[in-house]
């Protein structure tokens, strides 16, 4: 009887406890509006929960994520025609199902451009350019920029030598100084809530510099060794002799490097001159952020470079030479070339045909699925040589000049042939293409573009050195619209007018089978 009696006790506490927890689910429908009605101006218990996707913005697009990049019968043939790269392209392009941010360009009252790329990250991408080269030095001065690179987070009215460089590792971040010939770019990544201190510290160099000689000694050093790693490089060299023929008699044509002949001018007075001479136009200056939102970006540039006034910078000069040629000597079997004409500026329209000249000639395997081995250029040289080589179709756009031509890497005595059968090509393009070769030229053009700006850092270089070369940066569907609607006869009308331009010729390496330039026509 006594089992019996503890047996039933266990039932009826069981059952007790079943009941208890069949209430509690019924009170469980109510547990989300108790949650948010503790929201307190976030939401309403009536309101209805909003997704986090957009879905409207995904409607934009034509193709699914997963089918971007194929090459099977869901993508149109007569747009794809052959080439590597969606038929379609939109503002945002998505990447890994994210979509990029926003590009909003605006000018502050004293002339500075502020451009905002607001992906929502939680690192910032910060790029402070400059319309301001080593082509702006002078024969006295040359190597300044240099020296400034390796002394620009140095003592300042504001702080002291080491807080300089302390306190932006502190915030995680790398600040760079990037000296061009007609561009200087100050970039840094970082947390999103160091950027304002990030930012102070690459800008405060235009606003308040001291660049104290004491120094200055170390950041020569290291100038010079940079320029000693630099030019150890052939494709250093030969770029560096490329520029000094193109732009002969200008400061352009100057080495972008610090040579060790010129040290002992640079000091103190000759960097503040420098500076006070071409940082302190601020229409010359463009503030980039990529994952700021524009308001903020504007408040932090304007809060730091206000001081700025606008003037007028002195624009380098870009008189091209032309019909000249050097050839420079190397031990070494290989030999490498570089033939080239006068190109175009960043972010013009000329820029865009001839980057559609550059594929439909052959510009490399750099961005291009199958490499470039199928590019006439290739195809031109391959029965004339034995060893490996490479000739690729170049376009260099700078600020407000660039430079168009060819690339060359082959044996000594093989250069000859692969450089007179590359120029053919070229020379051929004067009678213009196939309607289906020009659409898969300009889709070739897309996709390196694109390719490019699915890339926080490459986004802050094109839209940095368009702000300064074009005023404002376009997105990566103006660009696209603008290669659609370029016309063959437009690129007829380029390729004579590059092919009846005077070019500059360069060899490096085993020269003895290079042929003059009178030899290539």
């Amino acid at each position: 009887t006594t089992n019996l009696l503890h047996l039933l006790s266990m039932l009826l506490a069981a059952t007790t406890a079943r009941t208890q927890q069949v209430a509690g689910l019924s009170t469980l429908t109510a547990l989300p509006k108790k949650i948010l009605t503790r929201v307190v101006g976030k939401l309403k218990v009536d309101e209805e929960y909003s997704a986090h996707v957009n879905l409207d913005l995904e409607k934009k697009y034509d193709v699914p994520l997963h089918q971007i990049f194929s090459r099977t019968g869901h993508i149109d043939k007569r747009l794809a025609g052959d080439a590597m790269v969606m038929p379609c392209y939109k503002e945002n392009l998505p990447f890994l199902g994210a979509t990029s941010g926003q590009m909003e360009a605006s000018r502050l009252s004293n002339g500075v451009t502020t451009v905002s790329v607001d992906n929502s990250s939680p690192v910032v991408h910060l790029g402070v350019y400059l319309g301001v080269g080593t082509g702006n030095e002078t024969r006295a001065n040359a190597g300044s920029l240099q020296v400034m690179k390796n002394a620009w987070l140095g003592s300042t009215t504001r702080r002291t030598l080491i807080g300089g460089h302390r306190e932006p590792l502190q915030c995680g971040a790398n600040i760079e100084f990037n000296v061009g010939r007609d561009i200087t770019s100050i970039t840094a990544s970082c947390p999103r809530d160091k950027a304002s201190l990030v930012l102070d510290h690459m800008t405060q160099n235009l606003v308040c510099p001291e660049f104290f000689n004491h120094e200055l000694h170390q950041a020569k050093v290291d100038a010079l060794h940079q320029t000693g790693v630099a030019l150890s490089d052939p494709a250093t060299i030969v770029m560096e002799e490329a520029n000094r023929l193109a732009y002969r008699g200008t400061g352009l044509g100057r080495s972008i490097y610090l040579k060790a002949g010129n040290t002992g001018a640079i000091e103190r007075n000759t960097l503040l001159d420098f500076a006070a001479e071409n940082f302190k136009d601020s229409n010359n200056i463009a503030v980039v952020g990529v994952g700021l939102d524009p308001e903020n970006l504007s408040g932090l540039a304007d809060e730091y470079l206000w001081s700025l006034e606008g003037g007028s910078a002195t624009v380098a000069n870009t008189t091209w030479t032309g019909m000249q040629e050097s050839q420079i000597e190397a031990s070494g079997n290989g030999a490498l070339a570089m033939c080239l004409v006068e190109g175009a500026a960043a972010g013009s329209q000329d820029a865009l045909v001839l980057g559609i000249l550059k594929h439909l000639a052959g510009a490399g395997g750099s961005a291009i699925t199958h490499g470039g081995s199928h590019s006439q250029l290739i195809s031109a040289a391959a029965p004339y040589t034995q060893s490996p080589f490479n000739t690729q179709c170049v376009n260099i756009n700078n600020v407000n000049t660039g430079m168009f031509g060819l690339s060359i890497s082959a044996a000594g005595q093989e250069i000859g042939d692969v450089l007179k059968s590359s120029y053919g090509v070229m020379i051929g393009l004067n009678d213009g293409v196939s309607d289906q070769a020009l659409e898969t030229a300009k889709n070739k053009l897309k996709l390196e573009l694109l390719s490019a700006y699915e890339s926080n850092l490459a986004v802050r270089a094109a839209t940095g050195l368009e702000s300064i070369a074009a005023g404002s940066p376009s997105s990566a569907s103006q660009l696209c619209g603008a290669i659609d609607s370029i016309t063959n006869e437009e690129v007829i009308e380029a390729a004579k007018k590059i092919n009846s331009s005077a070019p500059i010729l360069v060899s490096y390496g085993n020269v003895e089978s290079m042929p003059l330039q009178r030899e290539l026509q």
